[in-house]
């Protein structure tokens, strides 16, 4: 009755071992899937930020001419037709010619070069401000990009952990299970020898 017993108890010992291993790896396969679904959603959270930024340095570069002369005269012509533009040239050209109205110039040389004057500068500032502009978008999309890649390699740290511990639970049980068959081993020969009347080993 008591070799029964023995016997029963180291299969049992098997067993809960076996079971406390599948647990830890479930554990551990449940904490990085949610791992991985935390991270999928900080990608979509960050996604827009990186992409206006990829297209900010995008256009500050057509501006200062780095993708070709073509892409900067088209991004300043793209100012140049802006609703803004327009609408901020036709002002001062209105604040203007009413004063040379006023002041009985209006048909004068100096009126007319300072209407050129005006555009010229106007589109210069309106160009660097577009430059600061884009240059504060892209630094948030740069931003937004490392901040990503450091989630990123947070995420691949604690995956390559979560596999390791998997790794260690089958490890864990492995060990267990010999013990336990070493132990059973040494229990049966001792048994044996017991039953024969040699002694116990």
């Amino acid at each position: 009755m008591g070799f029964v017993k023995d016997a029963f108890d180291s299969i049992t010992g098997k067993s809960a071992a076996k079971d406390a291993s599948k647990a830890q790896q479930q554990a551990t396969e449940k904490g990085m899937a949610e791992q991985r679904r935390q991270f999928d959603i900080m990608q979509q959270l960050m996604q827009p930020y990186v992409d206006q930024g990829s297209g900010a340095l995008q256009g500050q570069n057509d501006l200062l001419g780095l993708n070709g002369f073509g892409s900067q005269q088209s991004a300043i012509g793209n100012i140049e037709n802006s609703p803004f533009f327009k609408s901020q040239y036709q002002q001062a050209e209105n604040a203007l010619l009413q004063n040379a109205s006023a002041t009985g110039g209006l048909r004068g040389g100096n009126t007319q070069e300072a209407l050129a004057d005006n555009r010229s500068n106007m589109l210069y500032n309106n160009v660097q401000q577009q430059l600061q502009n884009l240059s504060g978008v892209a630094a948030n999309g740069q931003s937004a990009a490392a901040g990503l890649g450091g989630q990123g390699l947070q995420f691949g740290n604690n995956m390559a952990q979560g596999y390791a511990d998997i790794g260690q639970a089958k490890a864990g049980y492995q060990l267990a299970k010999g013990q336990i068959n070493s132990g059973l081993l040494g229990f049966g020969l001792n048994a044996g020898a017991s039953a024969l009347g040699f002694g116990g080993f």
